[in-house]
């Protein structure tokens, strides 16, 4: 893509790109069908580009971020996964599918085994799991959701027919001394196949975030239009300098800061954005791809044995961040609706 044409792009509405899913995502999608089909369920969720992952609560829709869709959007993310990631990802996302499509957890069987679906979700459920459980399969574990499956009964669900589905996992081999877990994949397995060929109860969909609804440019989406002027921006600077470390003493024990930032990222998204009201997911994502960009630019360091105590004050920079932007949201707001 030359010059003029790049520029174009950086300006272009999200909701006025061009995104064929269908075509996109052509082999792991074709991989699913397989999977599905080979266990007779007859099921296709409504699959569509939206802001982020996420299956629509009780609804077949799941939604696929949009920038997944062509390489020159990949490329304003770190955190693109590989082709088996991806399939990890749809077996997971459409196990809530399933659930909502047979309205399983309606089930008393089911709710005996994953417990009460409308139970509120743990905020910051990773301070209360059990790392050393064997009650609860490991999934999207490997892919940075630590012991997921503890948070929710229906991510527990979800969790748990990812591994069933996939041909390859070997379950009962591989959680043979987990009994809980175990007996967690045995329910899956029955269950599926007393559905196997019946029709779906509940097919209703809803596109929440669909990409044509989002009217930022691409350079807005990720914050590139950004002056490296802007108050703000040096602000940022100046704090990401006084936490970590700049390069020169040719210590190999040091560890690029951005790489700490880009680990811990969907956990500190989540987390913030649920801690801080008037905040949201993107608005805190767009924050952290600042800071992690400006640790590549100044070549920021961290030693190893320093990592919680950064991450610690990362997280606490970070909110101050959003609480700002929430702040002065609300301010012009305000301003706004009086000058009417």
């Amino acid at each position: 893509m030359d010059e003029i044409c790049y520029q174009k792009f950086l300006t272009t509405r999200i909701c006025d790109l061009n995104l064929d899913i269908d075509y996109v995502m052509a082999h792991p999608f074709q991989r699913l069908k397989t999977e599905l089909s080979e266990h007779r369920i007859r099921l296709w969720p409504d699959f569509y580009f939206g802001n982020e992952w996420g299956c629509v609560n009780k609804k077949i829709s799941i939604s696929i971020p949009f920038h997944l869709a062509t390489p020159e959007l990949k490329k304003f993310e770190e955190d693109i996964p590989t082709s088996e990631e991806l399939v990890k990802i749809l077996r997971h996302e459409t196990g809530h599918a399933i659930n909502y499509a047979y309205k399983l957890w309606q089930y008393r069987d089911w709710k005996i085994m994953f417990g009460d679906f409308n139970k509120k979700y743990r905020d910051k459920y990773l301070y209360r799991v059990n790392p050393w459980s064997k009650s609860y399969v490991r999934h999207l574990h490997f892919l940075g959701d630590p012991h997921y499956a503890q948070k929710h009964p229906d991510e527990d669900w979800a969790e748990t027919f990812a591994i069933w589905l996939d041909p390859r996992s070997k379950w009962e081999i591989r959680y043979r001394n987990w009994p809980v877990a175990l007996e967690k994949l045995y329910f899956v397995d029955g269950l599926m196949k007393k559905l196997a060929g019946k029709k779906p109860l509940n097919l209703e969909t809803e596109q929440d975030g669909l990409y044509t609804s989002l009217e930022e440019t691409v350079s807005e989406w990720w914050g590139l239009d950004d002056d490296i002027f802007n108050p703000e921006v040096q602000e940022y600077i100046r704090d990401m300098n006084e936490l970590f470390h700049k390069t020169g003493n040719g210590n190999g024990a040091y560890l690029p800061a951005w790489k700490l930032i880009h680990r811990y990222s969907m956990l500190l998204v989540e987390y913030v954005s649920l801690w801080i009201s008037g905040s949201n997911k993107h608005t805190v994502r767009k924050k952290l791809l600042q800071c992690q960009a400006i640790c590549k630019a100044e070549n920021l360091l961290y030693f190893p044995s320093e990592e919680e105590q950064k991450l610690i004050e990362l997280t606490t920079l970070l909110s101050c961040y959003v609480v700002d932007g929430v702040h002065n949201f609300r301010k012009h707001s305000k301003r706004d609706m009086n000058g009417r």
